[in-house]
Order: structure tokens, then sequence, then C-alpha cells
């Protein structure tokens, strides 16, 4: 009998940049509350190596992914039968009700009957849903409203929910974790005279840590390295305060900042 094929998925760099910036998931969703995680990482203050995760092209022993022909034979996608009765029940056509369930993510008859209400203008309202066409463009209004309720703006949690694929735990890490103004920023090119990205050695060069039990309140502090090297030094930036800080810690931080070694 034929052996299964085993498969592993990794991300390597194309290029490393001057700057690399990590950020650390230090909070879960619980009950819709985002909950802050104070668990230790282990980040060398000195240098590091990232050769091992540079990307080279496919490697000997390795074959790429065959093209598939053709989408996957569409299907009906799977909604709740009760809802979709009870929206019959009250006059709808079949195909809207299914239609409606699905773009609300089986949230319950009263969701399904507002998604319809605002879309029966709609030039493709009577188009039957199918599992193989392109994502809804909605998303589920319960996920909406608790994350809105959180101060986020209304369109970018539903971008942020489309993104997600409805995942409303990954929706808001990215909420958090990415302002508003960097989503719009364009991607650097790699250095035209450096094809490999540089080298790959890196130092801890500046870390921001938060101060608080909560996401919601608390205060945030940076520590940055001056020089480079045994003769660097650590410093506090704590609002208008700096000072020398002699045992740095970024066992907690959220944002890491490494620098290339050059």
């Amino acid at each position: 009998c034929e052996q299964p094929t085993q498969a592993v998925k990794s991300a390597r760099f194309a290029s490393f940049p001057k700057v690399l910036a990590v950020q650390v998931r230090r909070f879960e969703l619980v009950n819709w509350v985002p909950e802050k995680l104070d668990i230790a990482v282990q980040v060398p203050l000195g240098e590091v190596s990232l050769e091992a995760y540079r990307g080279r092209g496919i490697q000997p022993g390795e074959e790429a992914l065959a093209e598939t022909d053709g989408a996957p034979a569409a299907q009906q996608p799977a909604v709740d039968e009760e809802v979709v009765a009870q929206l019959e029940a009250m006059g709808f056509p079949r195909v809207r009700c299914v239609k409606a369930v699905s773009r609300t993510g089986n949230c319950g008859a009263e969701a399904a009957m507002t998604w319809i209400f605002e879309h029966m203008d709609d030039p493709d309202i009577d188009a039957p849903e199918t599992a193989g066409a392109e994502p809804p463009s909605d998303v589920n209004p319960e996920a909406v409203e608790q994350l809105a309720a959180m101060g986020f703006a209304r369109d970018r949690v539903q971008r942020e929910l489309r993104s997600a694929g409805g995942d409303a735990e990954r929706a808001l890490d990215r909420l958090l974790s990415i302002p508003d103004d960097m989503e719009s920023m364009e991607p650097a090119e790699p250095v035209a005279d450096d094809p490999m990205g540089g080298g790959s050695a890196f130092e801890l060069t500046g870390f921001v840590s938060h101060k608080g039990s909560s996401v919601h309140c608390g205060h945030y502090i940076a520590s940055v390295r001056h020089g480079s090297g045994a003769d660097s030094q650590w410093f506090m930036f704590n609002d208008s305060k700096v000072v020398v800080q002699r045992t740095p810690q970024p066992e907690h931080a959220y944002v890491y900042f490494f620098t290339r070694v050059d």
C-alpha cells in the first residue's frame, strides 16, 4: 500500500530588514473580554543569528506543489435548517433564507431576518449561495457589535473579521496590535545592492513593556540600547523621565526591536 505523504509548511525570510520588529501576543479573549497574559519569554540581549530562517527556494528533496486544475465543485453551505424553516414559514423564498442564515453565521432567525430586510434590493438576492463562491461580504453582526463596543471603528471591525474568516479572537488580535494608520503602509522594497537581504546577525536594541494587570489600563515604558556590543548601555524611557537601566528585563515585553549587525 502507498505510504502517506508527510508535508511540512514553514515561513522564511526572503531578505532581512535593517530593523526587525517582533510583536508578542500578550492577551487572550475570555468571554469577549481581552485578558493580559503575563508569560515570560526568554529573549537574548546579545547577538543572535537568524540564518536558519533565510529562504533559499526549493531545496534538495523538496517538490513544488502541483497546480490544481479548475475549482472544486460547488457545494451547498452548512446552515441551520431549523432557522431556515422558521424564515420560510414567514413567507421568504428558500434561496433567500439559506443565504441569510449563511451570511449571518447561523446566528439565529432574528439576525437572518434583519439581513434579508437590509438586502431586499440586492440584484443577487435570489442567487443561490454556494460554498465554492467568494467569501460573503457580511460578517457575524453579533461579533461586529461586541468588537465595536470596545471602541474600534465599525468598518475596520468588519474588515478584520472578514480577513480572519469570522474568527473574533483573531480579529481582535489584529485590532489591538496594528494601529489604524499602519494598515495603509506600503511594504518596504528590498535593497537593490543587497540581493541576499544583508547579514543574518541581529541584536536586541529596544523593547516596549506594559505595566499593569489589564489591557484596558496601565502604563507603557520603552527600553532602548545605546551603542552596540559590550560597550552598549540601556536606557528606560518613562514619559519624560529617562534613566540608565542597568538590568533590562525584556521577558514580559509586548514589542521587540532587533537591529541587524552589519
